[in-house]
């Protein structure tokens, strides 16, 4: 059976124990043209249910950074001990991932990297919007719910239930998402710190 980082980028944190590590992502890294605009480290955490076996298959846990500037986004993720394991690159038109041992996978898009990776959908694309607190653009939101302030708190989008809590001033701090497959229920929870 397939270990679960086919199922995610994200999974790959605990699959690349490589003895070097990338050095962590700085600002000229990003964009020497362009402001950062988002920056957020956190935690992660991955579970998959097998409903045929009735249990849970992986799980994986690790951190990251994410900083973006315009169309560029620049994600680290790195063992629960903080030593940078796999870099993702996104410009329009590239999505590159670079492990540890200095491999690079390439492909036109997040969404298309991430298949090539691990042979199946992931919210790539939706983490973009999700991790400021807002929906993709051009793809149905189902039952949105809103708190007092109308920020986006639950809502379904590209099959995931995603629940957002606790905003700061960049978007929501802990996120719940939710993939309930016929053979599998993906859960993802990230903590920003």
């Amino acid at each position: 059976m397939k270990k679960f980082w086919r199922i995610s980028v994200l999974t790959l944190v605990s699959m690349l124990g490589a003895c070097t590590s990338l050095e962590r992502i700085n600002d000229d890294q990003v964009s020497q043209s362009s402001a950062i605009e988002l920056q957020r480290t956190g935690r992660f955490a991955v579970l998959v249910y097998d409903k045929t076996q009735d249990k849970n298959i992986d799980s994986v846990q690790g951190n990251f950074e994410w900083l973006s500037a315009g169309e560029r986004v620049v994600l680290d993720l790195s063992s629960p001990l903080g030593q940078v394991l796999a870099r993702v690159n996104v410009q329009p038109g590239l999505s590159q991932l670079i492990r540890s041992n200095g491999e690079v996978l390439e492909a036109s898009s997040p969404d298309a990297l991430v298949r090539e990776v691990i042979g199946r959908q992931f919210p790539v694309s939706g983490l973009q919007y999700w991790i400021r607190g807002q929906a993709m653009p051009g793809v149905a939101l189902e039952t949105p719910e809103y708190d007092a302030q109308q920020r986006l708190v639950k809502f379904v989008q590209a099959g995931w239930v995603v629940t957002a809590q606790d905003y700061d001033g960049m978007g929501p701090k802990r996120f719940h998402l939710l993939n309930n497959q016929t053979m599998e229920r993906i859960t993802i929870r990230i903590v920003m710190n």
